[in-house]
Parts: structure tokens; sequence; C-alpha cells
């Protein structure tokens, strides 16, 4: 009864706390979705920002946008993913994404302030959980804190800006051996919506102008190109399963209706997988199982086939097995980050702190900019009795929401117990955190 009573707490969080009910926008935290995008991207960052740690969400709006934020994170809205026709063009997007890193066009002080909460991932869901929002059985996706609010503020760029971030697409992508091809096509998509819409161009096309002659300049690098590097946008295009991933994403952002209507009939593992996601999302046991039975028979190891058995089994309120899963997919997969900062959820709640330390304090260092898991680090360390690190975890949380009173707060806390047991290396922290906090006050 102590875990069912827990899960239900984690319910009302989900419910209280996404605004996914009542905006059309909702922040996705999805790890298939944060694979491929990082296996795009892989190639590409090697001659644009190698040394720079960058993290994607999906944004469930239909509409067509992409973009980045001062904490590079890119952003890219469930319609363009719809809307593309083949990875190299969704390839194409993130390549200019990478540029706007690339060329620092995100540094100005007033855009990191407007865009502050997406630093937060605010209202985001994992994985799956994003497909049962506002149901009862949504404790099984693991809640994740944070203030809830709309989306809003898109960077708008220049036109100098875009033609930078367009030249170090360019260079990035033929430096990987690979067509702009991609680009040429996601933004010709994008020419034919706006014409198509009579209220307003899709948002891509208002924070980021594509002048005519912009197109017209890619095109004219495309007929320069090599026919090495027309083959590579024939590699590129076999870097991941894009049509899993539209079904995937399908899946996580329409109905379940929708999702059926669309691979009800197919015999294929692509379709197989659509609707098992959507018979999940409707609570048809049965009828998801028949479909995942097939999937695993295919491949037992693919980690997504298999969050959808954790999935199962935390709307069970079996903790035990989705732990199980999650463990063995981990074994193989221990990078992918979002199933670690799940399985230390689930951890947690199984009153293992210790093994949910672990699991949160890798999360901590794959993604520091992120606020839920400094945040259930804290209570983690709380449990065990380690009252400075549990304090000093939830001011590192505070930081990044950003909420620099409750910051402060929790530092005061931490401190406070420093004075008894002083340990260097979280002194060494907290005077860091210290110097975090003063310098945003000048």
């Amino acid at each position: 009864m102590q875990v069912l009573r827990r899960l239900r707490t984690l319910t009302l969080c989900l419910v209280a706390l996404c605004p996914s009910a009542l905006h059309a926008q909702q922040l996705i935290l999805d790890q298939e979705f944060s694979e491929a995008a990082r296996i795009l991207t892989e190639p590409l960052r090697k001659s644009l920002v190698p040394q720079t740690r960058v993290h994607f969400v999906l944004v469930n709006d239909p509409s067509i946008n992409a973009f980045v934020t001062s904490e590079n994170i890119i952003y890219v809205h469930s319609g363009l993913i719809n809307k593309a026709k083949s990875a190299s063009e969704l390839q194409g997007v993130l390549a200019h994404e990478l540029g706007h890193i690339a060329g620092n066009h995100l540094l100005q002080r007033e855009v990191h302030a407007q865009q502050a909460t997406y630093g937060a991932i605010a209202g985001a869901v994992l994985g799956i959980g994003a497909a049962v929002a506002g149901a009862p059985q949504a404790a099984g996706a693991i809640a994740l804190g944070g203030q809830a609010g709309a989306l809003q503020g898109f960077m708008a760029h220049t036109r100098t800006q875009e033609a930078e971030a367009d030249r170090h697409a360019i260079n990035a992508l033929h430096a990987a051996g690979i067509s702009v091809q991609g680009m040429v096509d996601m933004f010709t998509t994008l020419r034919t919506e706006s014409q198509l819409s009579y209220n307003a161009p899709p948002p891509w096309l208002v924070t980021h102008p594509l002048p005519p002659e912009r197109l017209a300049n890619l095109t004219g690098v495309t007929a320069q190109e090599t026919a090495a590097q027309k083959t590579g946008l024939t590699k590129a295009n076999e870097l991941i399963n894009f049509n899993r991933l539209q079904a995937k994403v399908m899946a996580l952002t329409a109905t379940p209706a929708s999702v059926i209507r669309k691979y009800g009939q197919g015999p294929d593992n692509v379709s197989r997988y659509a609707r098992a996601l959507a018979y999940t999302k409707q609570g048809k046991t049965d009828f998801a199982e028949r479909n995942l039975e097939l999937l695993l028979e295919s491949n037992p190891e693919d980690p997504y086939y298999n969050e959808i058995a954790v999935k199962m089994a935390l709307d069970r309120s079996d903790l035990g097995s989705a732990n199980r899963l999650l463990t063995k997919v981990l074994e193989k997969n221990p990078e992918l980050h979002l199933f670690q900062y799940q399985l230390a959820e689930i951890l947690r709640n199984q009153d293992d702190f210790s093994g949910a330390i672990a699991r949160y304090e890798r999360v901590t260092r794959d993604w520091p900019e992120w606020t839920d898991p400094w945040l259930g680090l804290g209570l983690a360390y709380g449990n065990l009795g380690r009252l400075a690190e549990s304090h000093l975890a939830r001011a590192q949380g505070f930081m990044v929401a950003p909420d620099p009173e409750a910051a402060r707060q929790s530092l005061a806390l931490a401190k406070n117990y420093l004075k008894t047991s002083p340990d260097p290396k979280l002194q060494d922290w907290a005077n860091t955190l210290q110097a975090s906090l003063d310098n945003q006050q000048k």
C-alpha cells in the first residue's frame, strides 16, 4: 500500500504540473527522439560544436518549427517531423540550428532571460508517459517536476544570422560527406506551407526568415555538389529509421484513434510499434501486448520496445518488473540518460536510495542544466541523512530552474550543516553555488 500511495502522489503531480491538458504545446522528453537527433547530428558536431553539450526536446505542436535556446537545447515541433519526408530533411534543420550555436547567436542576456524557462524543461513528461498525460494511470510515466507554462518567446534571427547559420550547416554537411539537399527539401516544404496558410506562415519562417534568394543559394550549392556528397545523402537517411520515428512522434502527440487509423492494418514492425503505443495510451492492454509480443520476438533487446513493457508494468504499479526491464536495457545502453532518470525515480520509490543516487548522479553529469534530476538527487540524499548534500543538490536544481530565492534558501541550509560536519568537497560545491548566485545579482 505504501508504494501505491506514492504512485498516486506522482499521478497528482503530473496532472497539476503539466500544461498539456490546458495548452496546445507540451515539452516531451523522449529517449528515442533524443537519440535519433543525436545520431543525425553526430557527424556534424565534429566541425561545428565539438566541445558543446547539446540536447534535444520534442514539442507537441503541429506547426512546423525548430529553435535552439541559450542552454544549447534544440527544440523540434512534432509538426516538422510529420511534414518531413526523410531523415535528411530533419538533419538539415538540425544542422542549421547547430549553426546558430556555432555562430554564438544566442548569447545575448535578454535572450537568456526570455527563454530561461526552457532550461528547466518546464512541464516535461518522460518517454511514452507524454501519451497519457492527465490520465489516472499516468503515474506510471514518472512525472517530472518544474513550473508549468506555455511555450513562448521564440528566438527571432536576423537575415545575417540566418545566412551565417546556413554557411555553418553547409560546411558541416559537406565535411561529413553529406549533400545539402535535405535542407533544400525541408525549406521547400516550409515555403509551400506558408503559401497554403491563410492566417500566418509557419513559425519557423517568422523566426528564421527565408527570402527567395536564400533558398536559391542553397539550391545552387546542391548543383555544385560531388557525386560522393549526393551518395552521402542516402547514407544519412540510413542512420535512423525515420518512418519509425514519425510513428513514435505521432503516437506521442496524436489521438490513439488517429494512430490506429493510419497504422491499424500494417503487418510491418513500424505499424505494430505505432499500434502498441496507441493501445497502451488507450489502456487497451490486451491489444498492446499482442503487438508488443511480436515486436519483442523480432528484436528482444530493442530499448524502445522494452520501454512499452516498462510503461505497462508501471501502469500495474509493478515497480519490480519495471526496475528489472530498465536495468537490463541500461546494461547494454548506459548512455540513455532519460532511461537512467526514470530508473532513478523508480529506485527512489522503492526506497533504494543508494541505487537512485548513482543513477541521478549520472544524469546530472550528462545533463547538468536539467532541474528534476537535481531535485530527485536531493530527496534521495535526504532520505539517507546526507543533509548537506541534499540541500546542495536542491540548490543546484533551483539554480537551473531558475528560482534564485529557493536556491539561496537551500544553500543557506546546506551551509548550516557544513558548519558542524565540514567537508572540503562539499564546501567547494557550496562556494561555487554562492558565486553563481552573487553573479546573478550583479
